[in-house]
């Protein structure tokens, strides 16, 4: 994207109003946004810039992290904003340590332990590639699938005519889950929202620290569940959040629910490559 290996000018970086910044470069940081390296004076920073928005493109992300960082180490916010029609957001620099994964499952565990007084968050995910409604719901069922299953789906059907033709197997998943038990149970916790293993770290004491947080309030297994889509978790972490804060059983197969949804949004987003893994899936229920 245009806007992953755009180049940054001195004077936007002058016009952030940083005390002598210099050694400004390129790193890192995904496929959404622009991201640097700079220094002010001799402390760090990392710089998020996405051209052609206003001041609150990054509003979500910025609630994200004021929320989670009640409860685990993310990086801090320092600046917010708007410069020459790009938005910006400026952040202090983190400093990588070792692997500790037995640490990063204690840590989510401690995160969904912070419970809210229904489903959904502060602020909608606007600017997402899928925007994300998150008006607040007192039904865990009802905002999975009115507000991200049904509406990532009818986008989904607009590139793939074999889930038109796999519909009873939708409409099976979502009367399963409007009907379970749990679901009418659990309570709202709060998620990272897109934890797979590009979106945490660990600082220079082996202590880890969770990225570009998409949160809401919602079932807990959403975020383990989500984990498991891609590699980068391993045994430790899954045993240390169990220790931590044991399942209930059957998650296994509430997994595939949360599993499902996050293959169909990268369907969305990139295509076929996925649509193997997703139909073995969506048939299954």
């Amino acid at each position: 994207m245009a806007a992953a290996v755009s180049k940054i000018s001195m004077d936007f970086i002058t016009r952030l109003n940083l005390q002598n910044p210099h050694d400004v470069k390129t790193v890192n940081g995904g496929d959404t946004n622009a991201t640097y390296s700079l220094y002010s004076g001799e402390k760090r920073y990392f710089l998020k810039v996405q051209p052609n928005q206003d001041r609150h493109y990054f509003d979500h992300e910025v609630a994200s992290l004021k929320a989670l960082s009640e409860w685990v180490r993310v990086p801090k916010v320092m600046k917010q904003g708007e410069k020459q029609g790009s938005a910006y957001l400026l952040m202090d620099w983190i400093e990588t340590g070792s692997n500790n994964q037995s640490a990063l499952g204690e840590a989510l565990a401690h995160l969904h332990h912070a419970k809210g007084k229904a489903f959904g968050f502060e602020v909608n995910a606007d600017n997402d590639y899928f925007p994300k409604n998150n008006t607040w719901s007192s039904s865990w069922g009802e905002f999975f699938v009115h507000q991200r299953l049904e509406p990532l789906m009818d986008l989904a059907k607009k590139k793939a005519l074999w889930l038109n033709q796999r519909g009873d197997h939708f409409e099976n998943l979502k009367k399963t889950i409007l009907a379970d038990d749990h679901v009418r149970q659990v309570e709202p916790s709060l998620l990272h929202g897109d934890l797979w293993a590009g979106n945490f770290m660990f600082d220079t004491n082996d202590q880890p620290v969770f990225i570009d947080p998409n949160s809401f309030y919602g079932d807990r297994e959403y975020d383990l569940a989500v984990s498991k889509v891609f590699p980068g978790f391993n045994e430790d972490f899954y045993s240390s959040y169990e220790a931590a804060y044991p399942l209930e059983d059957g998650y296994q197969d509430r997994f595939k629910w949360y599993e499902f949804y996050y293959v169909l949004l990268h369907f969305v987003r990139f295509g076929d490559i996925y649509a193997p893994r997703l139909n073995r899936l969506l048939i299954s229920f």
